[in-house]
């Protein structure tokens, strides 16, 4: 049986803390349990141009 590992919704891997870029302990710690490869992600744009749409496709998520 496949370990899985449950995650209620997106996890920010970076924050910004106090004008600093640090690591989010709840991501790492969540990381550190997946022991296959790991794919990240990031999309950016202006507003109102399909990021949350295509963020979701690539997810797998219906609306």
């Amino acid at each position: 049986m496949a370990s899985e590992i449950y995650m209620p919704g997106p996890v920010c891997l970076i924050e910004n803390s106090h004008q600093q870029l640090v690591a989010n302990p709840e991501a790492l710690e969540i990381l550190s349990a997946i022991k296959k490869p790991v794919v990240v992600v990031a999309i950016v744009g202006f507003y109102r141009t399909g990021k949350s749409y295509l963020m979701n496709k690539l997810a797998g998520k219906q609306k």
